[in-house]
């Protein structure tokens, strides 16, 4: 015997059939709300938040961030590792830590559980470089004082060889949107005397005169809910006698309203 459908049979077993796909996908993970990875954009040098000239600062905000920690944080990272500065219309920016310092004996380095609000912008730093007239980064390369020429060669060249720079968003792979941005101008690198590179006299407490090189990701607001970013670098040293760095890590970035 055969049976005919009508219009209405059929689109009544579409529905019911997504509406069970629904169910089955809420019962199998119900603790989360994932946001729509559609939802997930960044601004660039050539598209800016309102009210803001050039993101050219953050690179300077982003370093005196990082190195206001204490070496024992440095190895032993709390749950989120994170700060904010405030730019343009008072828009807040959140950075997140170090990947290249996150190392498989610091657990919480390499998964990071944070939280922001959906009216703050993102700042996550992909692999920087910097060097100040008070360090001494190559030893017998460099003099002690330098030009801010031959800092930022000096700071580029900390970035170099790039073999992998991946960055992915909920599974997305958004690495086409990671911007790479120098100083223009030497900016004041403020070195507390516990810091997270352990640096001493003559850098510790002076005023560094810096110059740096971020690779970096500037994300708009994200949506409300959910969020994992995955990070993995890899970078062949120019010292032919330094091993290849590889670097991984994950946040979990929880947002709400």
């Amino acid at each position: 015997m055969t049976y005919l459908c009508t219009r209405l049979e059929v689109r009544g077993i579409i529905i019911f059939l997504a509406l069970l796909m629904t169910s089955i996908l809420i019962i199998s993970n119900p603790s989360k709300l994932y946001a729509n990875p559609s939802g997930i954009d960044f601004y660039s040098p050539s598209s800016l938040p309102p009210g803001v000239k050039s993101l050219e600062p953050l690179i300077a905000d982003w370093w005196n961030f990082w190195e206001d920690h204490s070496a024992a944080t440095a190895s032993n990272w709390p749950e989120c590792l994170k700060g904010d500065v405030t730019m343009g219309n008072n828009q807040s920016v959140v950075f997140m830590g170090d990947p290249s310092h996150a190392v498989e004996t610091n657990v919480n380095s390499r998964n990071q559980k944070c939280e922001i609000t959906s009216k703050q912008l993102l700042y996550l730093t992909v692999y920087p470089g910097e060097c100040s007239t008070g360090t001494k980064p190559h030893e017998g390369e460099y003099p002690d004082t330098k030009n801010a020429a031959d800092l930022l060669s000096c700071a580029q060249d900390s970035n170099k060889v790039m073999k992998l720079m991946r960055v992915k968003v909920d599974g997305n792979d958004v690495s086409s949107n990671i911007i790479r941005q120098t100083t223009s101008q030497p900016f004041n690198f403020i070195i507390h005397p516990d810091n997270s590179d352990d640096w001493r006299a003559p850098i510790v407490g002076g005023n560094n005169y810096s110059m740096a090189e971020n690779y970096y990701l500037f994300f708009k607001p994200l949506p409300v809910g959910e969020h994992t970013i995955e990070l993995e670098v890899i970078r062949q040293p120019l010292q032919s006698n330094q091993p290849v760095e590889h670097d991984v890590a994950k946040w979990d970035i929880k947002v709400v309203p």
